[in-house]
């Protein structure tokens, strides 16, 4: 306790000195405490249900299976299954204890009056079971439930209860409309379960069975290839991964025989080929299902690795000042000496100082950690759905976090100046501690060689920061192959209010035509698939001419678009035509492909007059081409072109909803207000869901390049900041030690510009000597991060030397002041203070 009272009462005699350190440490401890809750939330917390290690996510990998495939946020499209095989394996789940399907989906929810648009997650009976879940009240769903002739009950979750309904308990037992279906509602689902996708929060829970309930027209639930949903199972007691897979293929092949048998009508022998060669694997599923997790696994990684050099930058800088201030009680250390404390004790005493200071830096970094936390999840919120499922409070597994990496810091960089500043008590008498210099030789080496470690650790990060900044410039400004000035778009659902497909349809038509026509429009249209959304719709192609060796790969994007799309949209037209009315008629079965298509399966024939075979769930259906366009992009702005051929918008077969594009002359919020009282004037209860401009759209889908880049931005310049401080530290202290030199130099002649020369050149040879050790680890975190690089190459060498010319700025201008009073020195008051 005696060490503690000393240390407070040392340090609070430099309290500069003390605010500083433990600023930078709090800097530093807060950058690592918010990333790695980040890092925590998303790629290391376990679901909140009985025995997560044993859960297991099912998959076909390499699978060619043909059919419609609807992929969504839970995985690719190797993870989707057609509900007849979830109940084919559901009854046989042989290697599994338990197996589940589950599928969460877009939903209008009205309560008492309250209508608001969120998810509703599917789920077959066994699911809560699966999971080991409790109510929070009333009951889960149950087998029982899942049947064809079960009612229509719903299980809300406890957020969705809390925050939408208040916590009433006397919710149990009432209605709730979803997708204009009456539901009765069951129960809470268990406090904290949010289910088990990352990037998805369902706010209720129903029998999957009721699928065709929520998409009205949608009639293909007993369709062997529809895929749609997602499998998760629970391994047996004792089984190996393997084991349980072998035996779960045991049951998974009668059932790939029992899909053959029942479509060999409508395929044939190389869809037999493909389909019986497919085989499942088991993934561990204790973390959720989710592809947005393989996403954010390198950005958050990379992050991660980022907060670690800027908290050993604060360190370094912390153990440079700490050093210097050992030195400077040389005479205090030596008069304990005298007085018989031993070199243990000084040590312990150095050491509790820093542990101080870290614990001071650790209670400033909670604060900014958490701030920083709440503005990083508001910031993923905007811009990515996962930012939907991370909370931005610290829980206490993030402040034990703290407290570690607090208490690491603390050893870290007070374990040398506590031994310096013990040999230095050891070493020097109480008169020599008087009378010698405030700083040893051997001190100022190790503090030039922190610096220069902060220098090398600065480079570090400053040239990945560059090469993200290159990346968002280019994405910001990728062709995406058509005109996205004054563009806005939105979509609407009438499918989730309860329309009838026809009915879709003719609010379809009468919105476009008033989009078309209010004041300051310059077009309208619209398509089935959105832009830039990430959401894929594909077909395999059959044509004549297409080799044998080449169906792995006939498989082509999908979209259907109103008549004079493509004209409204800018993308221009390299051959024949576009869609017209007439293209819109009954038994008309044209097509329009764009330029990719027709290299693909034409081989740079005249794609024209052409024709190709796709299979819809109403049978196969040729289609004639009668137009070519440029590519444009599809589901991303990093993708290559797609291939991609285009219907009638009124003749496509998913008309469930629509995407709206509109440009216009009008500011943006009088146009939004159009747009609003457009759709309100044909359905007051229909929302306007994605209402944003392309650029606004554009920046969503390149979220994790625009976190990425303020956040390492951000560290980097920190980083920078703090070698700065370090690295003005080091020259002050020398151009101090070095007075009487200095003064004995200008005595005998020498310009004050060659004084300031030599305090520059200190300057240039720590910074030369840091940028050489901190290239080639920049270089190779560039390297880690080339996924997430666009449009440069991770060695650019421009991005380099841009980074080396600004650290270099920075070292000079934190070399100005200490180089001007060097160069304003007074000989005769620099020999008589010696």
């Amino acid at each position: 306790m005696s060490n503690f009272k000393l240390a407070f009462r040392v340090l609070a005699r430099t309290p500069f000195l003390s605010l500083v350190v433990m600023l930078s440490l709090g800097l530093g401890i807060g950058a690592n405490t918010a990333i790695f809750s980040l890092l925590h939330q998303a790629l290391l917390r376990a679901l909140p249900v009985s025995k997560p290690h044993e859960l297991m996510i099912v998959t076909a990998p390499g699978s060619q299976r043909a059919g419609m495939k609807a992929v969504g946020v839970s995985g690719g499209d190797d993870a989707v299954f057609s509900y007849p095989m979830l109940r084919g394996l559901e009854r046989n789940p042989r290697g599994l204890a338990s197996l589940a399907g589950f599928r969460t989906f877009q939903a209008n929810l009205a309560f008492a009056g309250q209508t608001i648009s969120g998810e509703a997650c599917m789920v077959s009976g066994g699911f809560f079971e699966l999971l080991g879940l409790r109510a929070e009240m009333g009951r889960l769903i149950e087998p029982a439930d899942d049947r064809g002739a079960g009612e229509p009950v719903v299980v809300l979750s406890y957020d969705y209860w809390q925050s939408k309904l208040g916590g009433r308990r006397d919710v149990l037992n009432q209605g709730i409309r979803v997708n204009g279906r009456m539901f009765t509602i069951v129960g809470v689902a268990q406090r904290g379960f949010e289910g088990v996708t990352l990037g998805e929060k369902p706010e209720l829970f129903l029998p999957i069975t009721f699928k065709p309930v929520m998409t009205p027209g949608w009639d293909a639930r007993e369709e062997w290839d529809v895929y749609w949903v997602y499998l998760l199972g629970r391994t047996k007691p004792g089984w190996s991964r393997e084991r349980a897979e072998a035996e779960l293929n045991g049951a998974y092949v009668p059932l790939l025989e029992e899909q053959v048998r029942t479509a060999e009508q409508k395929r044939g022998e190389d869809y037999r080929r493909r389909l019986l060669g497919t085989r499942l694997q088991l993934a561990g599923g204790g973390l959720g299902a989710s592809q947005l997790r393989d996403d954010l696994k390198t950005p958050l990684s990379v992050l991660m690795i980022c907060a670690a050099l800027v908290l050993l930058i604060a360190a370094a800088n912390a153990a440079s000042l700490m050093l210097a201030r050992a030195e400077e009680r040389r005479r205090e250390m030596a008069i304990r000496t005298a007085l018989g404390a031993g070199r243990r004790a000084k040590i312990e005493q150095v050491l509790v100082e820093a542990l101080l200071l870290s614990a001071g830096g650790a209670a400033l970094g909670i604060i900014l950690g958490a701030w920083t936390l709440d503005g990083l999840v508001a910031l993923m919120a905007s811009t990515q759905r996962a930012g939907e499922t991370i909370s931005g409070r610290l829980d206490p597994l993030m402040l034990a976090f703290t407290a570690a990496v607090s208490l690491a810091t603390g050893v870290l960089f007070g374990i040398y100046p506590a031994v310096a500043a013990a040999r230095g008590g050891e070493s020097a008498s109480m008169n020599e501690a008087a009378w010698g210099s405030s700083t040893s030789a051997r001190g100022a080496r190790v503090r030039r060689i922190l610096v220069g470690a902060q220098v090398a650790l600065s480079m570090t990060l400053l040239i990945p920061m560059g090469l993200f900044l290159k990346t968002l410039v280019e994405l910001t400004r990728a062709d995406l192959g058509i005109r996205r000035d004054n563009l806005i778009t939105f979509e609407i659902a009438p499918e989730l209010n309860g329309y009838t497909a026809e009915q879709s349809r003719e609010l379809f038509r009468k919105i476009e035509a008033a989009l078309d026509t209010m004041p300051g429009s310059e077009g309208a249209t619209a398509s089935v698939m959105p832009m830039i959304s990430g959401n894929l719709w594909g077909n395999r192609v059959s044509t004549e001419g297409f080799e044998e060796d080449q169906r792995a790969d006939a498989q082509s994007f999908v979209n259907a678009v109103s008549p004079g799309y493509f004209g409204k949209m800018g993308v221009a037209l390299v051959a024949g035509r576009e869609f017209e009315e007439r293209d819109s008629a009954a038994g008309v079965s044209n097509a329009v492909v764009n330029e990719a298509f027709a290299r693909h399966f034409f081989a740079g024939k005249n794609p024209l007059g052409r024709t190709f075979t796709v299979r819809q769930r109403s049978g196969k259906r040729q289609l004639q081409i009668v137009g070519v366009v440029r590519d444009t992009k599809y589901a991303d702005v990093r993708e290559p072109a797609r291939r991609v051929f285009y219907l009638p918008r009124e003749q496509a077969e998913i008309v469930g909803s629509l995407v709206y594009y509109v440009r216009s002359r009008l500011p943006l919020e009088t146009t939004f207000r159009q747009i609003r009282s457009i759709v309100r004037e044909h359905d007051p209860d229909l929302p306007v869901d994605s209402l944003r401009t392309m650029d606004e759209q554009v920046a969503r889908n390149i979220g994790n390049e625009r976190v990425i880049l303020q956040l390492s931005g951000s560290f980097a310049i920190l980083a920078t900041l703090l070698a700065m401080l370090g690295l003005y530290g080091v020259v002050s202290n020398s151009v101090t030690r070095r007075t009487r030199e200095i003064g004995i130099r200008l005595a005998l002649g020498a310009q004050t510009r060659r004084i300031g020369a030599m305090v520059f050149g200190e300057v240039g040879w720590l910074t030369a000597a840091g940028m050489a050790v901190g290239v080639p680890m920049a270089l190779w975190l560039a390297r880690y991060s080339q996924s997430q690089l666009y449009g440069v190459e991770w060695k650019d060498p421009l991005i380099a030397a841009a980074a080396a010319f600004c650290l270099a700025l920075a070292a000079a201008a934190a070399a100005f002041i200490p180089a001007r009073r060097a160069a304003r020195t007074s000989p005769v008051s620099a020999l008589r203070h010696e």
